[in-house]
């Protein structure tokens, strides 16, 4: 297609056109995540989790001081959760994939129903949902010692309620991700159920991830 006349006389106006344009296209790229990474010193610390010691799915004993020096994200789920539970491992692992599987980042998953969530439990619970235990560690503890990391700890709210329905399930909890630094900082929260929620936490956590082979 052949130029204008105004075209023509405006070659000003149009490169103002495309830089507008770029800019814009720029604008939605970091907004997404995908521009560039935010840097590790520019996360908040938004509180510190406690020191814990809880049970994975093979009934090895998990502590703290398992994941100290490396970045992790936790997520909190049940193994007769209907429908969110699932849909938050299933963006976990699409997170995790888009990580490149990077073994610098761990994942953990703490149950918000551990007097019926054994190791056993969530064993066969971890093997339905293609869950490498060497990878991603499904825990659970003492309901006490649990409830009191998931409210005190990463500040989350966890309710048992058997009147909900079969759709929601009878344990009401957060369906947020943590984002928590190798010395049990909280880095930052992710709505599961947000896209650009998610892109952020690949992009801080990687960028954690790189801080830390930098120190």
């Amino acid at each position: 297609m052949l130029p204008t006349i105004e075209s023509r006389r405006s070659p000003g106006k149009a490169r103002l056109i495309i830089l507008v344009l770029g800019a814009a296209l720029l604008g939605v790229l970091a907004a997404r995540g995908m521009l560039a990474l935010r840097p590790a010193a520019e996360l908040p610390v938004l509180g510190e989790v406690p020191t814990f010691t809880l049970t994975d799915q093979t009934g090895g004993e998990i502590s703290d001081r398992d994941l100290a020096g490396t970045p992790w994200i936790a997520t909190f789920v049940y193994s007769t959760c209907p429908g969110p539970c699932p849909r938050v491992i299933e963006k976990v692992q699409a997170a995790d994939r888009r990580l490149s599987h990077d073994p610098r980042i761990r994942l953990i998953s703490i149950t918000v129903d551990p007097s019926a969530d054994t190791p056993a439990v969530l064993a066969i619970y971890g093997r339905n949902r293609n869950i490498d235990p060497a990878r991603w560690k499904l825990l659970t503890g003492d309901p006490d010692a649990v409830f009191a990391l998931v409210r005190g700890g990463f500040k989350l709210g966890v309710e048992r309620d058997d009147s909900a329905s079969p759709e929601i399930g009878p344990v009401i909890h957060s369906l947020m991700a943590v984002l928590v630094d190798g010395s049990r900082n909280v880095r930052g929260y992710y709505d599961t159920n947000d896209p650009d929620a998610m892109d952020r936490l690949v992009a801080d956590a990687r960028a954690l991830a790189d801080a830390g082979e930098k120190q």
